[in-house]
């Protein structure tokens, strides 16, 4: 998540929330909060940076609480779908996870993967928040 964050300045004392769920719980997020009754790998919930911010844009209107804290937000991945996405992809679990964790935090920076060039953008920035 850090090497996910750095090249957009955010600070080492910022703070992620990180979870990991059951299928089950995923699904109900999905479908709580983008309609989607399925499960999926990782859902992302952040501070509102306003339409179409991103990236540096996005990291520049995040905003510290009271005492100095950034809270970035909290990214919830689903263990399960992990395992299965590891083993389609011939990669160790934990390869996986860290992926989907890089993935996570690029969302709470504004990135989107609902797009064709926005997904494989995504693919690009995680892979290179993997190689540090």
């Amino acid at each position: 998540m850090r090497a996910a964050l750095r090249p957009y300045g955010v600070t080492r004392d910022a703070e992620v929330v990180l979870a990991f769920v059951d299928d089950a719980a995923m699904r109900e997020l999905n479908r709580r909060y983008r309609g989607k009754d399925r499960t999926t790998d990782v859902l992302s919930f952040g501070q509102s940076l306003g339409r179409g911010a991103r990236g540096l844009h996005a990291a520049a209107l995040l905003k510290r609480e009271a005492d100095g804290t950034l809270e970035l937000g909290d990214v919830v991945i689903s263990g399960a779908q992990a395992a299965r996405q590891a083993i389609r992809r011939r990669r160790p679990l934990a390869t996986e996870v860290a992926f989907l964790a890089a993935h996570g935090a690029l969302h709470l920076l504004g990135y989107e993967d609902d797009t064709s060039a926005g997904y494989r953008e995504m693919l690009r920035l995680g892979r290179a928040a993997l190689k540090g």
